[in-house]
């Protein structure tokens, strides 16, 4: 099951839907997508406007892949769920978004190799296809600063005197 998530923008992300429409149709694969706000709904789809946060993580664990629009919490929940991601950035061209941040959040992502970023939409049923597998090198920065403080508290601990 793939899952694609739009967001809460108030502007429609009609090219995504379209898309993962169409790879619906074709390959028979289920998908389900979070449409928010967005007017145009899909044919051959499952989707839903809004869910829980709780019920949302839970779609993702269950996903073999994840399309995302490229905003920050969606991106931190993709990475969160450790399944393989799509990242696809809303775009101002498109009147996707009022401004293209999402590009440099989804090139942040892939130059890490933690996702990938299709920025043409041509390309998604090919991302869709043979994703990257989700990198076990990732670790949340909030893990990596966990441990920098106990090895602090520890060195600490034994300069000193008892």
């Amino acid at each position: 099951m793939i899952y694609v998530t739009l967001g809460t923008m108030f502007l429609d992300f009609e090219r995504l839907i379209r898309k993962m429409d169409a790879i619906a149709e074709k390959t028979g694969e289920r998908v389900i997508v979070q449409l928010g706000l967005s007017k145009l709904v899909p044919s051959h789809c499952e989707h839903f406007g809004f869910k829980s946060h709780d019920e949302i993580l839970e779609i993702q664990q269950q996903a073999r892949l994840l399309v995302c629009h490229a905003g920050i919490g969606v991106t931190l929940d993709a990475l969160r769920a450790r399944r393989p991601f799509v990242l696809v950035p809303r775009l101002k061209r498109f009147n996707e978004h009022l401004n293209d941040h999402q590009i440099e959040i989804a090139h942040a992502v892939a130059r890490r190799g933690w996702g990938r970023m299709v920025m043409d939409i041509e390309e998604l049923e090919e991302a869709c296809a043979k994703p990257l597998p989700f990198p076990e090198h990732y670790r949340p920065a909030r893990e990596g600063l966990v441990q920098a403080v106990k090895r602090m508290v520890d060195r600490v601990a034994a300069e000193k005197p008892r």
